[in-house]
């Protein structure tokens, strides 16, 4: 390796899909120093603003990610850790092409340099090479432990060849973002459910470390003595003001306002999480906006109506459930089902999750046409026909 070179910089991509077209939708990063020491961890769900592809593959949902960062929110902060860093991941043709394609999109000059591909150095699938080099299992097809394992995999086995290291340039916007992210399990933290922006345009790094810890104090809702203390302790050792703190509470409840506005609707779930953070940070819950008359998963479905579907659906159990067997459902129950969302002729869009960001949806909620989670609308068919 070069030795300009800051380390290396172990990546991991989660994807809609394998084409030029398909999106990130997760992303978990490693940064090794050169003696293959850890000195840093990045990860983020990602909203593709598209169908989230293969979900019972991936294992995230619309929901989880409607109210992601887009990809260019957290650009600067990728590319920050990439910079001057060689690139290591487990197929690394796929990770660093993933990558290209979405700095392209955004207009920056994206250079993966020669990297370290964990995968020809094993010839091994990951979980494989993990359990063949002694290191802990992996948790497979979630970014960050995919990552953690391809640094274990380069930590070991050490390579020597030459390699260079990763530049980007003219990367649009600033380290605003904080990260969306997920607990062990595959879930995410209360708040990381529905509400994942800040999109603020802050120049001071402080303001951002600052929230960041305040968005992990408020993970389940309460804000406790000790918690308040070590916002305290970071404000001062920051050397924010009261003033400054006051504004950065203040942008935070606004963006989590914000992201819960996104898709139109105020879920109960929604007011009674912003009420709640309204309240530990001492803000009115006046401002908290009201629950809409229009949540989906109360909305009643009149028997013979017409129906769009949207999206790759799954069962119960986890298994693949294809469009044509949903449409064929339904209409054997009666309802009507069309290929297109129009305004005219499409009453409802059933989509694997109500919060899907894929182009029918959109559409869907531009004509103000109800968007059905697939179980509602499963649970609707065994109404209609026991």
């Amino acid at each position: 390796m070069e030795n300009n070179c800051d380390g290396y910089a172990v990546v991991d991509v989660e994807t809609t899909g394998l084409g030029k077209h398909d999106r990130v939708i997760e992303i978990g990063i490693v940064l090794l120093d050169t003696r293959y020491r850890v000195v840093d961890e990045y990860e983020s769900l990602i909203d593709p603003q598209r169908d989230l592809g293969p979900t019972h593959i991936h294992g995230i949902t619309p929901s989880m990610v409607s109210l992601a960062p887009s990809f260019d929110e957290v650009a600067v902060a990728i590319a920050r850790r990439i910079e001057n860093r060689v690139l290591v991941a487990h197929n690394l043709m796929f990770d660093r092409r993933m990558l290209s394609q979405e700095f392209q999109r955004l207009g920056a000059n994206f250079d993966p340099g020669l990297g370290v591909c964990t995968y020809k150095l094993t010839r091994q699938k990951l979980p494989l090479a993990c359990k063949t080099l002694g290191l802990p299992p992996l948790v497979h097809h979630r970014a960050l432990a995919d990552a953690r394992a391809s640094a274990g995999i380069v930590k070991t086995l050490a390579p020597s060849q030459h390699r260079t290291p990763a530049s980007v340039c003219n990367v649009p916007g600033n380290l605003t973002q904080r990260t969306h992210r997920r607990c062990a399990d595959g879930t995410t933290p209360v708040l990381n459910r529905w509400l994942s922006r800040i999109t603020i345009d802050v120049g001071d790094p402080r303001m951002v470390q600052y929230m960041d810890l305040l968005d992990w104090v408020l993970d389940d809702l309460v804000l406790s003595e000790d918690e308040q203390n070590y916002l305290n302790y970071l404000a001062s050792e920051l050397g924010l003001s009261n003033d400054d703190v006051a504004l950065a509470h203040e942008h935070y409840f606004n963006s989590l306002i914000a992201a819960a506005e996104k898709d139109n609707i105020i879920t109960v779930q929604e007011h009674t999480t912003l009420t709640a953070v309204a309240d530990a940070l001492g803000m009115s819950i006046d401002r908290v906006p009201k629950i809409s008359s229009s949540d989906s998963e109360n909305v009643e479905i009149p028997h013979g109506s017409t129906i769009c579907f949207t999206g790759s659906f799954v069962d119960a159990d986890g298994s693949p459930l294809s469009k044509a067997t949903l449409e064929s459902m339904a209409v054997q129950c009666g309802f009507n089902v069309v290929p297109n969302v129009t305004k005219s002729k499409c009453d409802y869009v059933v989509a694997v999750d109500p919060n899907s960001s894929s182009r029918k949806t959109k559409m869907a909620r531009d004509f103000g046409k109800p968007v059905i989670g697939v179980q509602r609308f499963l649970d609707t068919l065994k109404q209609v026909n026991p």
